[in-house]
């Protein structure tokens, strides 16, 4: 994990067309990223979120990753430490002809998607 302690993994599985994960972070209120992002108004950067959805991933196809290609990333609400630290990411997720896998991914907190990311990793 390269965030050092940002999180806390609760939950983490496959359904059973082995395609989709549905993983379940809790975040470190008390990591120093919240202290400058912003003070008095924690929200999480929009590149930990894309981290953590490389990091879940990588969890899942058993290798190291790199982010190759964003074809689409949207923030649709903010992720706050404090008003929602249980953190829900779903992916669907297929291996290329060329070996890459394409990801489909949607953060969620409470109930609302706060991001929704498309991409390729190499």
């Amino acid at each position: 994990m390269l965030l050092n302690k940002l999180y806390t993994l609760v939950s983490f599985g496959f359904s059973e067309e082995k395609d989709k994960i549905s993983a379940k972070i809790l975040l470190n209120r008390e990591h120093p990223v919240f202290g400058g992002h912003f003070p008095g108004n924690p929200i999480l950067p929009g590149v930990c979120t894309v981290q953590i959805i490389r990091e879940l991933l990588e969890k899942a196809v058993g290798k190291e990753l790199v982010l190759h290609k964003a074809a689409s990333i949207k923030y649709l609400g903010f992720i706050s430490p404090v008003k929602t630290a249980e953190i829900l990411f779903d992916f669907l997720f297929k291996q290329t002809d060329t070996g890459s896998f394409f990801c489909i991914a949607s953060v969620s907190a409470g109930g609302n998607v706060l991001c929704s990311f498309k991409g390729e990793y190499i």
